[in-house]
């Protein structure tokens, strides 16, 4: 099993949001095992020294946050397509499509999922009104749904910005990586080798034990196509105008969060998801999570003093300690981990 597999397998899940809790356990089942096999003993947290992670050190905490908080700007940033959603409105906005569609009602020959999707009769209310419409003037009736699809669409241009933000705030994010040993992730997320890293055993990162917190511990995938959220996009808007229309699918905030570019695969990383609705957490763009961690890591150019803090806490909870240092008889860009000396 490997993370192509997984993302298959995700991605063609789909779970509506009518979906009773047994329907969505079941529907579950097949990601829960890929996740068993492919979830390594251990997984890593790169971390540099301030007083924040000090602190979320000593309670066993680890915080999840918003996308927009992390370095790639394109991190969990949703694929959509304005012009493609201008042109599919600008195409029904004539005389003949409306005809063609009043057709397709009276003969009760559009698909069921239609009018499924507007569970408080929006659909029915709307297509009444259409089946009374005069379309005798062709003319008349298409200036009239053209006028009607430029407001739509100077609509839609200010309306998409907030739903994109408030999908990618629907859910709070944290980094794991299967390696400990990268010199670039020292670099990056540990204060350029200068801070420390974390370990963590697959018991204490179960998707049971976290089930209950309502989060999730995931594989990232890497690819060059981001995530086309068009049909999330439309539910959100509805949502935004007050309109309830069937979730179609529950997974999808999840699915966006965890496709990244291949420029990012060196990572190995993991995320932990939490989708915590936004009215319950701490703080807006955070929610804080008690994981206890096994294991630190003294990056091999973290201070004297930092290093000392760390090992006094580090005795406390009974870690295993260890620190990285530079393998200067090796011809190749390696480092090596050994037991911390003090």
């Amino acid at each position: 099993m490997n993370r192509s597999k997984f993302s298959e397998i995700l991605n063609r899940t789909l779970i509506s949001g009518d979906v009773s809790d047994a329907q969505l356990n079941k529907a579950m089942r097949p990601i829960r095992q890929v996740l068993l096999e492919l979830k390594p003993d251990k997984l890593y947290r790169y971390r540099s020294v301030n007083p924040n992670n000090i602190d979320a050190l000593k309670s066993d905490s680890i915080y999840t946050v918003t996308a927009d908080r992390f370095n790639d700007p394109y991190d969990s940033l949703i694929q959509y397509d304005i012009d493609s959603i201008e042109k599919i409105i600008m195409a029904t906005a004539n005389a003949d499509f409306m005809a063609a569609l009043r057709d397709l009602i009276k003969a009760n020959s559009l698909p069921s999922e239609v009018p499924n999707f507007f569970p408080n009769g929006e659909f029915n209310m709307a297509f009444s009104n259409l089946l009374k419409t005069d379309l005798t003037n062709k003319n008349e009736v298409t200036q009239g749904l053209i006028s009607m699809a430029n407001n739509i669409i100077a609509l839609i241009r200010v309306i998409i910005p907030l739903a994109v933000q408030q999908i990618r705030n629907s859910v709070t994010y944290a980094c794991f990586s299967e390696k400990v040993d990268s010199i670039t992730m020292w670099s990056h997320y540990a204060d350029y080798h200068k801070g420390f890293a974390l370990g963590y055993s697959n018991p204490n990162l179960s998707f049971d034990s976290l089930n209950k917190v309502s989060c999730g511990l995931f594989p990232v995938t890497y690819d060059n196509i981001r995530y086309n959220a068009n049909s999330f996009i439309a539910w959100t808007i509805y949502n935004i105008f007050g309109i309830k229309m069937k979730q179609p699918d529950r997974l999808a905030n999840i699915k966006a969060g965890l496709q990244k570019s291949t420029d990012w695969s060196y990572e190995n990383e993991w995320r932990l998801i939490c989708t915590v609705p936004l009215q319950e957490r701490a703080k807006p763009d955070a929610t804080p999570i008690t994981i206890c961690p096994n294991e630190i890591y003294y990056g091999s150019r973290i201070s004297k003093e930092d290093k000392i803090l760390l090992h006094e806490i580090a005795l406390k909870k009974k870690l295993s300690e260890y620190e990285m240092s530079i393998d200067n008889a090796s011809s190749n860009y390696r480092m090596i981990i050994k037991p911390a000396t003090f």
